[in-house]
C-alpha cells in the first residue's frame, strides 16, 4: 500500500517528486479546498503538481483548477538538450491533461516551444505544432473561455490547425502570438466560436483576404504581423480597434458601424504609401469618437487642396505624434478642421521631428473647435525650450486656444 507521503506519479513525470514528511502541517490546511483550488491556480503547471506531495489533502486538488498555464520555460533548467527538454515538456504537459479532473476551465495560457533553425521548413513547423494544437482543442471542450498561446522562441511560428475552433466552444478571448493563421482560420472561428469578443493577435502571419466576426468587440493587430495583400478587414460588432503593425499596407476597413475607439499606425518605412490607401483608411474610421493616430510611413506631399482627411463629426478625443508638428503644423490644422465637436486634443512629442513627413499647401490655416476644452501635450523633459513646441503654443493661443486649456506634460519613465 502506498504511503501518504510517496512520490506522487505525476510529480515524478514533471522531475520533481519530493518526500513530505509525515505528519507536517501548515495553517493554510485549515482554508476550504475551493478557495485553496482558487489560490494554487495562478501557479505555472509545473509548479502547481509539485503541490500534490504536501499532504494526502494534497494530492488530488491540483486536478480541478479553474485556470492552467503550461510553460516550456518552466523546463529550462532540466537536463539535456534543447530539443530533449522539449520533449520532457510534452510528456509532461500530455500526462497533465490525462489525469486533470474534467472542470471547465476559465482561462488556459500557452508558452510554446518550436525549434527555429534557418533549414526549418514550414512542414517542420507544423509538426512541431500538433501536440499545441491538440491541447487547445482540448482545452475549448472543457469550456475554456480564455486562451493566450504563445511561443517561446522569437522567430520561429506555431502553425495553428484553425479546425480546433469550428466545434461549438464557449470562447470569449483569445489571444496569439507568434502564431502562424492559414486561410481558414477565422471562417473556422465564426463557425464555432459564437461568443468571441476580444482577439489579440501579436507577430502573426494571417493568410485570409478578409477578417471577418460577427462577434467581436476587441481587435488588435499589433508589432510584427504580416498580413495578405488587399486584405479587408469586415467586423460590424467591432468597438475597439487596434492596428499597430509596422511593415504592412493599410487594410481596407468595411463595415465598421459600431467602431467607437480606434488606435492604429498608418504608413511603412520600407515603401511609399499611396495616398489613396491612406484616405479610404481613414473614412473607415470616420465615425469614431476617439482615435489616436501614428504616422509611420515615408515624406508625402499633398497636392494643394486635395481633400485626403474625411470629417469627423462624432470624434472628441484625438491624439497625434509629432509627425504631425512638420511643415507649419499642415496635418494637425487639416484633423482640427475636420473635427468640429473635438473636446480633447493629446500631442505626443518623443522628439522634434526634424524630417517633413505630411508636406501640403493649405489657403486657411485657422480652425473652430467650439466644444474643444483641454490640449494636453506631452513631452520629454528636456524639451522644456524647444521652439517647435514654443511656436505650437502660440498657434494654438493664436486660433483661440487659451492657454490655461494647454496642459504640459513629461513623459513618465
Amino acid at each position: 500500500m502506498k504511503c501518504p507521503c510517496d512520490p506522487d506519479p505525476m510529480a515524478e513525470a514533471s522531475g520533481d517528486a519530493l518526500m513530505v514528511p509525515a505528519g507536517a502541517a501548515c495553517r493554510i490546511n485549515a482554508l476550504p479546498n475551493h478557495v485553496l483550488i482558487h489560490a494554487i491556480s495562478f501557479l505555472d503547471a509545473r509548479q502547481l503538481v509539485r503541490t500534490c506531495v504536501l499532504s494526502r489533502r494534497w494530492r488530488d486538488l491540483w486536478r480541478s483548477v479553474p485556470r492552467v498555464n503550461a510553460s516550456r520555460k518552466e523546463f529550462e533548467g532540466t537536463a539535456g538538450t534543447w530539443v530533449q527538454q522539449n520533449l520532457l515538456f510534452k510528456k509532461f504537459f500530455n500526462r497533465f491533461l490525462m489525469l486533470r479532473n474534467p472542470t471547465p476551465l476559465d482561462e488556459f495560457k500557452l508558452l510554446y516551444g518550436v525549434p527555429d533553425s534557418q533549414y526549418s521548413v514550414e512542414s517542420d513547423f507544423v509538426a512541431e505544432s500538433e501536440d499545441a494544437n491538440l491541447w487547445i482543442g482540448h482545452t475549448l471542450q472543457c469550456n475554456a473561455r480564455s486562451v493566450n498561446v504563445s511561443v517561446h522562441d522569437v522567430g520561429a511560428k506555431l502553425c495553428l490547425d484553425s479546425v480546433v475552433f469550428a466545434s461549438k466552444c464557449f470562447l470569449t478571448s483569445l489571444e496569439l502570438t507568434w502564431v502562424i493563421l492559414f486561410t481558414g482560420f477565422f471562417e473556422n472561428l465564426q463557425m464555432g466560436c459564437k461568443m468571441l469578443e476580444r482577439l489579440k493577435l501579436y507577430g502573426c502571419s494571417i493568410n485570409d483576404a478578409e477578417i471577418s466576426s460577427q462577434t467581436l468587440k476587441l481587435f488588435t493587430i499589433d508589432t510584427g504581423c504580416v498580413l495578405a495583400e488587399q486584405i479587408s478587414i469586415s467586423i460590424p460588432s467591432l468597438i475597439d480597434l487596434g492596428y499597430l503593425s509596422e511593415d504592412i499596407g493599410t487594410p481596407l476597413l468595411k463595415n465598421l458601424g459600431s467602431l467607437e475607439t480606434a488606435t492604429v499606425s498608418i504608413g511603412t518605412k520600407n515603401y511609399d504609401t499611396p495616398l489613396s490607401d491612406i484616405c479610404q483608411f481613414l473614412r473607415g474610421l470616420s465615425d469614431v469618437t476617439h482615435l489616436d493616430l501614428l504616422y509611420e510611413g515615408r515624406k508625402l506631399k499633398i497636392e494643394k487642396d486635395f481633400h485626403w482627411c474625411p470629417k469627423f463629426n462624432n470624434l472628441t478625443i484625438l491624439t497625434l505624434g509629432e509627425w504631425c508638428l512638420c511643415a507649419d503644423f499642415y496635418a494637425l490644422v487639416v484633423f482640427l478642421q475636420n473635427s468640429p465637436n473635438l473636446m480633447k486634443l493629446i500631442l505626443k512629442v518623443r522628439k522634434p521631428d526634424t524630417h517633413e513627413m505630411f508636406i501640403g499647401e493649405l489657403e486657411e490655416r485657422y480652425f473652430t473647435c467650439e466644444h474643444l476644452k483641454i490640449v494636453e501635450i506631452v513631452r520629454p523633459g528636456n524639451l522644456e525650450h524647444d521652439h517647435m513646441l514654443n511656436d505650437l503654443e502660440k498657434f494654438l493661443v493664436g486660433n483661440g486656444i487659451r492657454s490655461d486649456q494647454i496642459e504640459i506634460k513629461n513623459w513618465k519613465l
